[in-house]
Order: structure tokens, then sequence, then C-alpha cells
């Protein structure tokens, strides 16, 4: 029991006590200051039913009626009509204590069930609030003037604040489409769009928009939700890059199958015609005739190693001395074209794969890079892991970059900006690195350079049984 209530408890029975012995030690002649003294008595009665209630104001009224019996009886040693009348006195204690007590009870009810309701609107607000921030989607309510007076944790990931909020929406026109809303000429809205967040970082967001609706059904306001579509449009951008490359890849397979046989009849027959001719312009000819032959057969050996199934040697590859060893191969061709390959900042890292072909892949980003810086640079190569799980490359030129325009089409098969080539370096590349489970991103700007990032899946560690 609290502090407080044994206060309260003394102070009404040092009242009770106090008044009782008024009455006990007041000489007998002066019964005025009695009758005072009975009134009294109404002080610990009310007080104790509002602290304590109906049980309060009763048990109080009876115990006071116990101490002022006896005092009445020795008092008047007799029965007359005062006597009765100060025993309807007592009778009006308990009226008193029971009454006050039971308004007391019934007030403090009402407000136990006020407290109650509104702990269960509170609880209910909170549990409300805390499904709307476990969404993975952003929420935001709209009301009639275009306040915003709630928001979720998701959405304060994309906005800072709901000024910023509503100066995307103006942005992106999103006022005048819920206008329609609030109009009733649209049910919903549904829409895309790309957003830089607090850490610039792009973004595609899809943008839903419905009405919310009283219970008489008028519109109130609009809930708009917010989704981050980024890597869902960027798996469905490699499903159909997927797609494309392999329709072209059984394509390819085929038209080289039908070019190759034609092409070696005519090297052929121009390698024995040539032993015999004496013009030296008809002999030239035919000498481009060959060269022209040889290219082709290049180009279709490309085509296909890009377009038939390789069985991959799969074995531990130690990528720090991988990366070396590809710098030793690159290296004097990078000094030929003024470009300095460095392999810098490498940590260990140790990833399952077929050598041959990651050294292909990797071979094709750095001749890329060297050829895309025309008056000369630097290429540095850099290792590191990420959260045990991955071994990030990253292949960085300081060349002429990759317009934005174009950026999506450096994996198509036979696209290249080069006034010599086939365009199929890039996408043999990418395929190679998703055959190892891996990932290929290129990040480019216009005058600074290219970055190249290839992402490879460690080995995951085996758990030791005790």
């Amino acid at each position: 029991m609290k502090l407080e209530n044994y206060k309260d408890k003394y102070i009404i029975s040092i009242l009770v006590l106090i008044i009782s012995a008024l009455h006990y030690f007041t000489l007998e002649g002066y019964w005025p200051i009695h009758d005072f003294y009975r009134r009294l008595y109404y002080l610990p009665i009310i007080l104790a039913a509002f602290k304590y209630r109906f049980k309060g104001g009763f048990l109080t009224s009876l115990i006071v009626a116990l101490f002022y019996t006896p005092h009445l009886i020795f008092y008047f040693g007799e029965i007359n009509i005062q006597v009765i009348n100060q025993f309807l006195e007592l009778g009006m204690f308990l009226v008193i204590g029971m009454i006050t007590g039971y308004l007391v009870e019934k007030d403090y009810r009402k407000r136990k069930l006020l407290e109650f309701q509104i702990i269960q609107l509170a609880n209910l607000e909170n549990y409300t609030h805390n499904i709307l921030d476990s969404l993975h989607s952003g929420v935001i309510a709209l009301d009639k003037e275009y306040h915003i007076p709630s928001t979720n944790r998701k959405a304060l990931t994309f906005f800072k604040n709901p000024t910023e909020i509503l100066q995307f929406f103006e942005k992106v026109n999103l006022l005048k489409e819920i206008d329609k809303i609030f109009n009733g000429t649209q049910d919903t809205i549904e829409m895309e769009s790309i957003h830089y967040k607090n850490d610039q970082t792009k973004i595609n967001l899809k943008i839903m928009a419905y009405p919310i609706n009283n219970i008489t059904g008028k519109k109130e306001g609009v809930l708009i939700l917010l989704d981050d579509i980024t890597d869902i449009k960027e798996l469905r951008y490699q499903i159909k890059r997927s797609e494309r490359l392999a329709a072209i890849g059984q394509l390819a397979s085929g038209v080289a199958h039908e070019v190759r046989n034609p092409l070696g009849i005519i090297k052929t027959i121009s390698q024995t015609i040539v032993h015999d001719v004496k013009d030296s312009d008809i002999k030239e000819g035919i000498d481009i005739i060959i060269h022209e032959v040889d290219r082709a057969n290049k180009v279709i050996k490309e085509l296909l190693d890009f377009a038939k199934p390789y069985k991959y040697q799969v074995k531990k590859l130690d990528l720090a001395n991988f990366l070396r060893e590809l710098l030793v191969l690159t290296k004097k061709y990078g000094e030929q074209k003024g470009v300095a390959v460095n392999v810098i900042g490498v940590e260990e890292a140790i990833v399952e794969g077929d050598q041959d072909k990651l050294r292909q892949a990797f071979i094709n980003i750095v001749l890329n890079g060297i050829q895309a810086m025309e008056t000369g640079g630097v290429l540095n190569i850099m290792l590191k892991t990420i959260d045990h799980q991955w071994a990030v490359i990253t292949f960085e030129d300081t060349g002429l970059g990759i317009p934005e325009e174009i950026l999506d089409k450096i994996y198509d098969p036979f696209f290249t900006t080069k006034d010599y080539g086939t365009g199929l370096g890039l996408s043999i590349t990418h395929r190679i690195i998703e055959e190892h489970e891996g990932k290929m991103e290129i990040e480019s700007t216009v005058g600074e350079g290219t970055i190249v990032k290839i992402s490879l899946p460690l080995p995951k560690k085996e758990e030791k049984n005790d």
C-alpha cells in the first residue's frame, strides 16, 4: 500500500478520535458545544467517502456512530426526545456517508472507464502506427487543404520532411491528378517517377493514390503509397535483356554455322588460285579476299563463343594473385596507349570459378577501359570484400565516359561506339559473370570516366559439427 493511503487513513482516524475526545472531555452542561462537535463528524465521513468511495464513507460513518453512541447514553442517562433526535443524527451520518460514497464511487467508475477507453484508443493508435511503420511501402495521408497530417517511417526514408514531400508532388504533377480524386472524376491514381533520396541515391518510385472516405462516404483526404521499385525495374530489364540475348544467341549460332562453310570454301579456293595468278592487281585483290574471310571467321568464332554453352571448370581462385597476373598481361598494352594500369587496395579473397573465362571477362573490361582513353590516362583495379558474402572487383578509368542514353545498350550484341570491333565483348563478359552467379554494374560520367563493378559470391563457410 502506498504511503499516501496510510497518510489519508491516519488523518481520518485522528479526526474521528479528536472529535470524540472533545465530546467526552467537555463538561456536561455545555450542550450547544456538543452540538457543534457532532457536526464536525461530517468532515472525516465526507473525506473518507472521497478517498475510499462507498466503502470508506459507510465504514467511517459506522465507526463514528459507535464512538458517539456511548457518549449519548452517558450524557442523557435516559431515553427522551433529545436522545431520539441524536440517534436520528447518527442515522444521517450513515446516510451521508453512503450517499457521498456512492456518488464518488459512481464518478470513480466513470473515470476508470474513461481512462480504460483512452488507454485502449492510445494502444489502438500505437498499434496502427506500428503496423504502418512496419510496411515496406511509404504511406502519406493528404487532406483536402493539401496538408500532410500523417506519414509512416518508410516515407521519411524517401523525404526529409512534409515540405519536401509536397515539393516532389508538385514536381511530378501529382497534386493536379489528386484534384481529380477530390472532384470525383477519378477513383485511383498510379504512376512512376524518378526521385533522389536524402543521400542523393537515385530510385524509381511507384506512386499510388486512393481516396480516404468517412463513414458517410464523403472524401476527407487521399492516401498515397510509395514503393521503391528500383530493384524490380532492374530485374525486369535483366530478364528482357536475357531473353533478347538468348534469342540473338540462337539466331547467331544458326547463322554462324551456315556462313562458316561457304567462307571456308571461298578461302580455300582463293588460297589455291593466288599461286597461279601472275597479275599483281588480281593477286592483291585475292589477298584482300583472304584477309576479309579471316576477319569474318573471327566474328563467327566470337558469335559461336557467345551462343554455345560452355562447360565451366570451377576451381578455387585467389583473386588477389589473379589480378596481379592480369596486370602483367595488360600493363604493356596500356603503356603503348599511354595508360597507366594499376592494381591498388587489394584485399585477400578466394572465389570459385573458371579461371580462363574470368580472365577473358576481366581482359575485355581492361581493354575497353584502355581504348576509352585515347589521349592516355589511368586505369585502377581494386578488390574488396563486402559482408563476407561478395568479392567486389572495381575497374575505374579516366576515359571519355559513356553517355546516359546508350548506357542501357552496352550489353547488346553488335552494339559498339568504336570504328572497329564486333560489339560482342561486353555481352560475353556479362554472360560469364552471370554464369558465375555474379553481378556486373557500370557507372559512367561523360568527360570523367567509367567505373565497372564485378561482384562475385564468396564461398559459404561450412558449419562445423560439435
